[in-house]
């Protein structure tokens, strides 16, 4: 049995907690809010008394913290010696982090880099198939993840939440998971044009809504649009080859697939939920400590996604950490 250190007990860090449970492993927690720290208790998972004592008392750790402290928690848990597994961003910096990397590969320390969407099978599914040649040589792609930020958590005020924040937040940040789609389906890239703007929709400091285009190493273009403010939801990856168009629906969990003729040769839907894909994701972690399996996404390929993802913040003329 496995015990996980978790650092930050919000909404994230206890689901990474029911799921650790649930799998049969232990669950040590911290967090500085007295409230979060109960709910663990209530969960049925232990309490440190501080991070030292939650890295120190476990054999990995989580870090489900405020994403403005992701880079001191990974260093803090990479000189402890411990395997870990760091929310979305890795960082709001590239500054230090290919050293820290460094300090863990000579630790023989896996680094797991949180984005979930590697393991909805929608997205597993548009892999293979792009892997297999169903579409031929990539044409171009479009990514679109639109959704309304109050919705996430109605039990919160959205203006007082990690996404307002100017420097750490926004949408950019927020929603690395279409710059993480991208390089998994398409391949390796490079930012090369970003807009963005704030609404005033939102009554919030950061980019609530944004425009990027990626050049991958195979020459084709991919658009990823972002935004906060519109109703209804939605989250769709298209991308054309030339054998056909592949279509997937993340939200839905629906792929299909039209040949160039215009007839649709499949079609596919997956009745699981995004619950299921979390507890992929940390049964995944958990492998990676117990058997050594390499990460899903590990510290060096997201560090290739967060340059992306900074280089449109700086095109944008948004706020540097």
């Amino acid at each position: 049995m496995t015990t996980l250190a978790i650092l930050g007990l919000g909404s994230i860090g206890m689901r990474h907690a029911r799921n650790i449970l649930t799998l049969g492993h232990k669950v040590l927690g911290y967090d500085p809010a007295e409230k979060n720290r109960q709910a663990l208790t209530e969960l049925g998972g232990n309490v440190a008394g501080s991070a030292a004592k939650a890295i120190g008392g476990a054999d990995a750790v989580v870090i489900a913290t405020p994403s403005g402290q992701h880079l001191a928690d990974v260093d803090a848990v990479i000189a402890a010696g411990r395997h870990v597994f760091v929310e979305k961003p890795l960082a709001h910096t590239v500054e230090g982090v290919e050293a820290l990397l460094d300090k863990a590969d000579a630790g023989n320390i896996k680094v797991f880099a949180g984005l979930n969407q590697r393991f909805n099978p929608a997205v597993i599914a548009a892999r293979d198939l792009i892997k297999e040649g169903k579409i031929g040589d990539i044409l171009w792609a479009r990514l679109i993840s639109s959704s309304y930020l109050p919705d996430w958590r109605p039990h919160q005020d959205h203006r007082n939440g990690y996404a307002a924040d100017s420097r750490t937040g926004g949408v950019i940040f927020d929603v690395i998971h279409e710059f993480d789609i991208a390089n998994y389906l398409l391949g390796p890239a490079k930012t090369i044009a970003a807009t963005s703007r704030n609404t005033g929709l939102l009554g919030i400091e950061s980019e609530d809504c944004a425009d990027i285009v990626l050049q991958h190493e195979g020459g084709h273009h991919a658009s990823i649009h972002l935004d906060y403010v519109t109703r209804p939801r939605r989250r769709n990856t298209e991308i054309a080859g030339t054998l056909g168009v592949l279509a997937v629906d993340l939200a839905g969990r629906r792929l299909e697939l039209t040949d160039i003729s215009g007839n649709q040769t499949l079609s596919r839907k997956w009745e699981t939920t995004v619950d299921e894909d979390y507890r992929q994701e940390i049964a995944s972690f958990l492998r990676c400590v117990e058997t050594r399996e390499n990460p899903a996404c590990d510290g060096r390929e997201a560090l290739t996604i967060l340059r992306q993802v900074i280089s449109a913040r700086q095109l944008c003329g948004l706020p540097q950490s």
